[in-house]
């Protein structure tokens, strides 16, 4: 069993053990939100979520959000911390974490859950991209890289890889057969090969630290004004070259965009690349790590659908847009956002 699907597996067993039906899941959450003090909630929204419980909760105060793991999940720690952190820079646009009566602390008295405020906005993919967004963007998020510079991995329960990291992309290669025609195959088998061959030499020399990582076109949250409103959702934070979180948002806005070679995603990676301090070793691994998220994107959310039929439409959001921008940046010569060695074309 690949180390990463397992982790997945389990989790989501873990998980549809404490799926409720709405009238008990609603009291569960009510139950939870008396602990942090809100007694006055008036509707409860449940959100898709791949391995916690995620509900919108709407209260005369404003919106929140709960999320719940299953018990002795290290993920609530893990998120809570890293948002406890991240908050020190007031500026950024992040979730603001409630205090349990019961606890003092933002965990709830099980361990098992937290709540946060709502941000407001749509998400990016319900909004058109521009050049000033792409720069708000990489703004905030050289923001979150420097605030999370200094967390403890360790302490805060943060792993080095899970199904999403793109290191994980190696261990999907059984998948390829399984899950892609011969044509998409090729193209799949190169990039993993173009990790082995440009990332994993190098690997140990690229600054390392807590990021993100799931940059992606639902945790980034856009407000009426076209300014970035929120940057959600710690659950896939890794410790990892920070490197890796770019690609990730790269790779997202290519997929928003319809092309790798959109002029947002080229705007964006030059501001990232010159607000997160990003080395020429670093800018030269930019196609290959996008073109990894999207080999996981494609084989990964492919198996989750064969897994869990019932949740495939989740699965395969980007499926057809993963696999058509995979085979339009097949070629190291194709035109995209991505120039010659060193460089952001």
């Amino acid at each position: 069993m690949l180390r990463s699907l397992q982790l997945g597996r389990d989790q989501g067993a873990c998980d549809m053990q404490q799926v409720a039906d709405p009238a008990s899941a609603r009291d569960a959450v009510e139950e939870l939100l008396a602990e942090y003090g809100v007694h006055d909630v008036l509707g409860v929204t449940p959100t898709a979520s791949e391995v916690d419980r995620t509900w919108l909760v709407a209260t005369r105060r404003g919106g929140l959000v709960v999320k719940r793991s299953p018990r002795g999940s290290d993920a609530p720690r893990m998120q809570a911390g890293l948002l406890a952190l991240a908050a020190r820079d007031a500026s950024l646009p992040l979730p603001r974490l409630l205090t349990s009566a019961t606890t003092g602390a933002a965990l709830s008295a099980d361990g098992t859950a937290f709540v946060t405020t709502l941000c407001p906005g749509r998400p990016l993919e319900e909004v058109t991209l521009t050049e000033d967004l792409a720069a708000a963007l990489a703004r905030h998020q050289a923001a979150v890289m420097n605030a999370l510079a200094d967390a403890d991995a360790a302490a805060l329960g943060v792993p080095d890889v899970n199904a999403w990291s793109l290191d994980s992309v190696v261990e999907y290669e059984p998948l390829v057969d399984a899950h892609a025609p011969t044509g998409t195959a090729d193209v799949l088998r190169a990039v993993i090969d173009d990790y082995r061959a440009r990332v994993l030499p190098v690997r140990g020399d690229l600054p390392t630290q807590v990021i993100h990582a799931d940059v992606n076109l639902s945790n980034v949250l856009v407000a009426d004004d076209g300014t970035v409103s929120g940057i959600i959702d710690f659950g896939d934070a890794v410790l990892a070259p920070r490197v890796y979180d770019v690609a990730v948002a790269a790779c997202y806005l290519a997929l928003a965009g319809g092309a790798s070679d959109h002029q947002v995603v080229r705007h964006y990676l030059e501001r990232a690349a010159l607000l997160c301090g990003l080395s020429a070793l670093e800018v030269s691994l930019l196609r290959t790590l996008v073109r990894c998220r999207l080999a996981i994107v494609v084989l990964l959310g492919r198996e989750s659908a064969r897994r869990a039929p019932e949740r495939a439409a989740y699965a395969l959001r980007y499926d057809h847009l993963a696999e058509r921008l995979l085979a339009s940046v097949a070629g190291e010569q194709r035109r995209d956002a991505f120039g010659p060695e060193g460089t952001i074309a």
